[in-house]
């Protein structure tokens, strides 16, 4: 079998070759370079943490903005619920006749604003075809998966989606007393 019946044969282009060959003689040299020279053996994990922590740092910074962005829409509905809800609640005692219709408004009132929230962060993640931008178009995953010369890179997606999912805990750990705090519960 000819060299280039193999390649072909397991899905390899000739163009592709000499970039993964080099790619693969970088890495086996400097993996030599870190494991036989004691310099390199002492600096080389503080490379690879500045590194990851740089790709951790703008993965942060891109999952924070998609979640503010879109809790910025709903802000105005729960600023307006919490206000409501403090303002009942500072009444005097026997003016508290309607708990629960405000029980009820501010049921309704967040399902409709985490509603609105996650329609926001799906049009952020996955883009809004209305959108005057290009990148709001494609979303934060379709320019990752651009960057990546349209493949996904699960690292990157898993890690930008534990990064979401931890803004999102953050802001829920700061509504949450604020609304336990309400006269009604």
């Amino acid at each position: 079998m000819k060299p280039n019946n193999f390649l072909q044969k397991i899905g390899i282009e000739r163009g592709n070759l000499k970039p993964f060959s080099l790619f693969v003689l970088g890495i086996i040299l400097v993996t030599t370079a870190f494991t036989v020279t004691p310099f390199f053996a002492t600096i080389g994990p503080a490379i690879l943490i500045i590194v990851f922590g740089v790709f951790f740092s703008i993965l942060w910074f891109v999952a924070g903005y998609a979640v503010f962005r879109s809790l910025l829409v709903a802000s105005v509905g729960l600023s307006f619920i919490i206000f409501i809800g403090q303002s009942y609640c500072d009444l005097p005692i026997d003016e508290r006749v309607a708990d629960s219709a405000l029980m009820t408004l501010i049921g309704f009132g967040f399902i409709y604003v985490t509603a609105q929230f996650g329609k926001s962060l799906y049009k952020e993640l996955f883009g809004d075809k209305d959108a005057k931008e290009d990148w709001k178009q494609k979303g934060m995953i379709g320019v990752l998966k651009e960057i990546n010369q349209n493949k996904h890179s699960w690292l990157a997606l898993i890690t930008y989606g534990l990064l979401i999912s931890l803004f999102i805990w953050q802001v829920n750990s700061v509504i949450r007393p604020i609304i336990n705090g309400l006269c009604v519960y």
